[in-house]
């Protein structure tokens, strides 16, 4: 198959292209900046130069004009902002026979807006929820200190900021598009998370974030099984009735694991589950072809580390 996948410059692409290559289809890759900038642009067919994806209209109309030229049969998209233009714009790109590998509408919708996805499960006993407020309904302070700002369609925390004092509240209240959060302290779980819709069949992997990058990105982790956090995430997973792999976000505190994020794509540490043996690529091209995903596997508990390596191009 001609499979299209986005911001190939992107932390989840060198799992994902490889995962595709070995598979045996075929892979073009675009991204803002050129392929000599990027060692997997070596892995693809094709690379092409692509716009911004916060300019909707020339966005669409690039990967209208790739998907055409490539007769491409899937794409994947792999970083929010792109998600975020694609689910606007699904039914141009369908229109073109494409099978764009993301989750349904509303899911999307839910997961890209963290005080939508607090509303979502805040009066639903299963899943723990972060005390969350839009910074313009916020009225008052007491009790609130410390506590979080961050952008409601952020992602990568960026935007991210701690707050401890009134003067520090008041300036991100004024701010156009941010919610205030209840401060907990604990460690960081991300669960890399795939279900197929029509079987109803799902699988999760949780790993431990023992050393982040700033941007979020779990750069040393354990995983494990862990029974409580896969039934959690398997609950909400069948609540957003989620086709295909995503990932989540959750803080341990106090025996609890709180949800924090839901990222409706490959997550930057993807590659982590892949070294426990489980294709969750694979899986996630399955949900869209009319296969099931793979068979679940045994999770042996380890520590995994992300490796960069220098290239010549």
């Amino acid at each position: 198959m001609n499979i299209l996948i986005t911001a190939i410059g992107s932390m989840s692409a060198d799992s994902v292209i490889s995962s595709l290559n070995n598979l045996g289809h075929k892979i073009i890759g675009c991204d803002i900046y050129p392929k000599e900038f990027h060692a997997i642009s070596k892995d693809c067919k094709k690379v092409y130069l692509a716009p911004l994806a916060t300019d909707d209209n020339s966005y669409i109309k690039f990967l209208l004009d790739v998907i055409y030229i490539n007769k491409i049969n899937y794409l994947i998209p792999l970083t929010d902002p792109e998600v975020d233009v694609i689910n606007k714009n699904r039914n141009k790109i369908e229109e073109s026979g494409v099978i764009i590998c993301m989750p349904n509408e509303e899911a999307i919708l839910v997961a890209r807006n963290k005080f939508t996805l607090f509303e979502k499960f805040k009066n639903d006993d299963n899943v723990p929820t972060i005390n969350t407020y839009r910074n313009k309904d916020l009225k008052v302070y007491k009790g609130l200190f410390p506590c979080v700002a961050k952008p409601a369609n952020g992602r990568s925390s960026e935007g991210l900021v701690f707050i401890y004092t009134r003067e520090e509240l008041d300036i991100f209240i004024r701010k156009d598009g941010y919610i205030i959060q209840e401060f907990i302290d604990g460690p960081l779980f991300t669960v890399d998370y795939v279900r197929n819709a029509e079987t109803g069949n799902d699988f999760a992997i949780p790993r431990e974030e023992l050393l982040r990058t700033k941007n979020g990105a779990g750069i040393t982790v354990k995983v494990k099984e862990d029974s409580q956090l896969q039934r959690l995430v398997s609950y909400i997973g069948n609540k957003l009735e989620v086709n295909g792999c995503i990932n989540m976000e959750f803080i341990k505190h106090k025996r609890k694991f709180y949800l924090i994020d839901i990222n409706p794509r490959f997550s930057a540490g993807v590659a982590f589950s892949s070294l426990t043996g489980y294709n969750m690529v694979e899986s996630h091209l399955n949900c869209f072809s009319g296969k099931d995903i793979l068979h679940p596997v045994k999770i042996k508990e380890q520590i995994m580390t992300k490796r960069y390596k220098e290239e010549i191009l």
